[in-house]
């Protein structure tokens, strides 16, 4: 007997009359909810939301995403795959702020991009929808473990960078620390492009530099992949404050150890000399974020190595833990939110009690 055909046919049974299934499981005694549903039959969220059509009529009603999402039984984070996003023609300010970044940045997952827009998951989860649907995105891909990557098409990057780059997926060695040098961004100027220069954009001013000299040097040290006396591209650089001190500051992000002491001098190395040798920003230091009191005391060990050249620099040098300064940046947004809606909440009142 051929089990694939007889499964073949109740998969065209199921998909004729999926309506009428989806509407039975959902008309229980206790119904299944949306989740339940598309896991039983082996299909999407927005499927069952195509024959039920419930969160488009709760959010027609009036209800917030968030009820949405606990009327129907589905994660808040993945209201965005449920309801449908209306197509638009021309691009927003949001989406065109939202394409910058993601080309400066090469891609975000999706929950980035919501902190760097500073709006909900689902709100990013919406606007995502709306460039893949456009074309100027790749869809959604799941590369570790968390939220997927939203990046643009080469043809977008195009329009922001000048140039055409080659197509980039985000690669698993290197996603969590394309993932932390963006949250480095956002913590650090927030969304302003003006306080900001990608290591895209470096990395290109780089290659340009070395086409005009004519050194052929194409092949680049980073943090990453620090290969001594190859010019250093930083993780970005950033017009803030560190220590007191405003200015243009370099940034780098060490997650890791670096496997023997020499690397981690040729990286500090590079760093620095690629900030005292830069011409577009007059860099004032250098700032690490690291993963861990044991990676800060790693590079704050070779810069205590550093040779007589580059220990009298007058460049500033800052270490501080990526980690705790994230969790303190979400809870300085958390609580200018929660303020901002009990001052909503307040004038709401005041006004009907007027």
């Amino acid at each position: 007997m051929n089990h694939n055909a007889k499964k073949s046919r109740y998969a065209s049974l199921e998909r004729r009359h999926r309506t009428q299934i989806v509407g039975g499981l959902r008309d229980l005694p206790k119904p299944l909810t949306y989740r339940e549903i598309a896991q039983l039959l082996g299909i999407s969220l927005r499927q069952v939301e195509r024959c039920l059509g419930e969160a488009a009529a709760l959010r027609g009603q009036g209800l917030t995403k968030r009820e949405v999402a606990e009327e129907i039984g589905v994660p808040y984070g993945s209201l965005g795959r449920v309801l449908s996003v209306p197509h638009r023609k021309t691009v927003t300010a949001r989406q065109d702020a939202a394409l910058a970044a993601l080309t400066d940045m090469h891609g975000m997952q999706v929950d980035v991009l919501a902190w760097f827009l500073n709006t909900s998951l689902s709100s990013a989860y919406d606007l995502a929808a709306i460039l893949i649907e456009r074309g100027l995105v790749h869809p959604l891909v799941e590369v570790q473990p968390g939220r997927a990557w939203v990046y643009p098409k080469p043809d977008t990057a195009a329009r922001y960078l000048s140039w055409r780059p080659k197509d980039w997926k985000p690669p698993l060695m290197y996603a969590n620390h394309y993932r932390a040098v963006a949250q480095a961004r956002i913590m650090l100027v927030g969304s302003d492009p003006q306080l900001w220069v990608s290591e895209r954009i470096l990395r290109r001013r780089a290659e340009i530099a070395a086409s005009e000299t004519r050194s052929g040097q194409l092949m680049f040290s980073t943090g990453r992949a620090p290969k001594r006396d190859r010019p250093h591209v930083h993780d970005g650089r950033f017009l803030g404050e560190v220590d007191g001190k405003h200015g243009w500051w370099a940034l780098e992000v060490e997650l890791t150890e670096k496997k023997d002491r020499a690397q981690m001098d040729a990286a500090l190395a590079g760093a620095l000399r690629a900030a005292r040798d830069s011409v577009e920003e007059s860099v004032v230091g250098l700032l690490y974020l690291c993963r861990s009191a044991r990676v800060q005391d790693v590079v704050n060990a070779a810069y205590d190595r550093l040779p007589r050249e580059l220990a009298d620099l007058s460049l500033l040098f800052a270490t501080g833990d990526f980690d705790d300064e994230w969790t303190k940046f979400l809870a300085a947004r958390n609580q200018a939110r929660a303020a901002k809606r009990r001052a909503r909440n307040g004038l709401h009142i005041s006004k009907e009690a007027s």
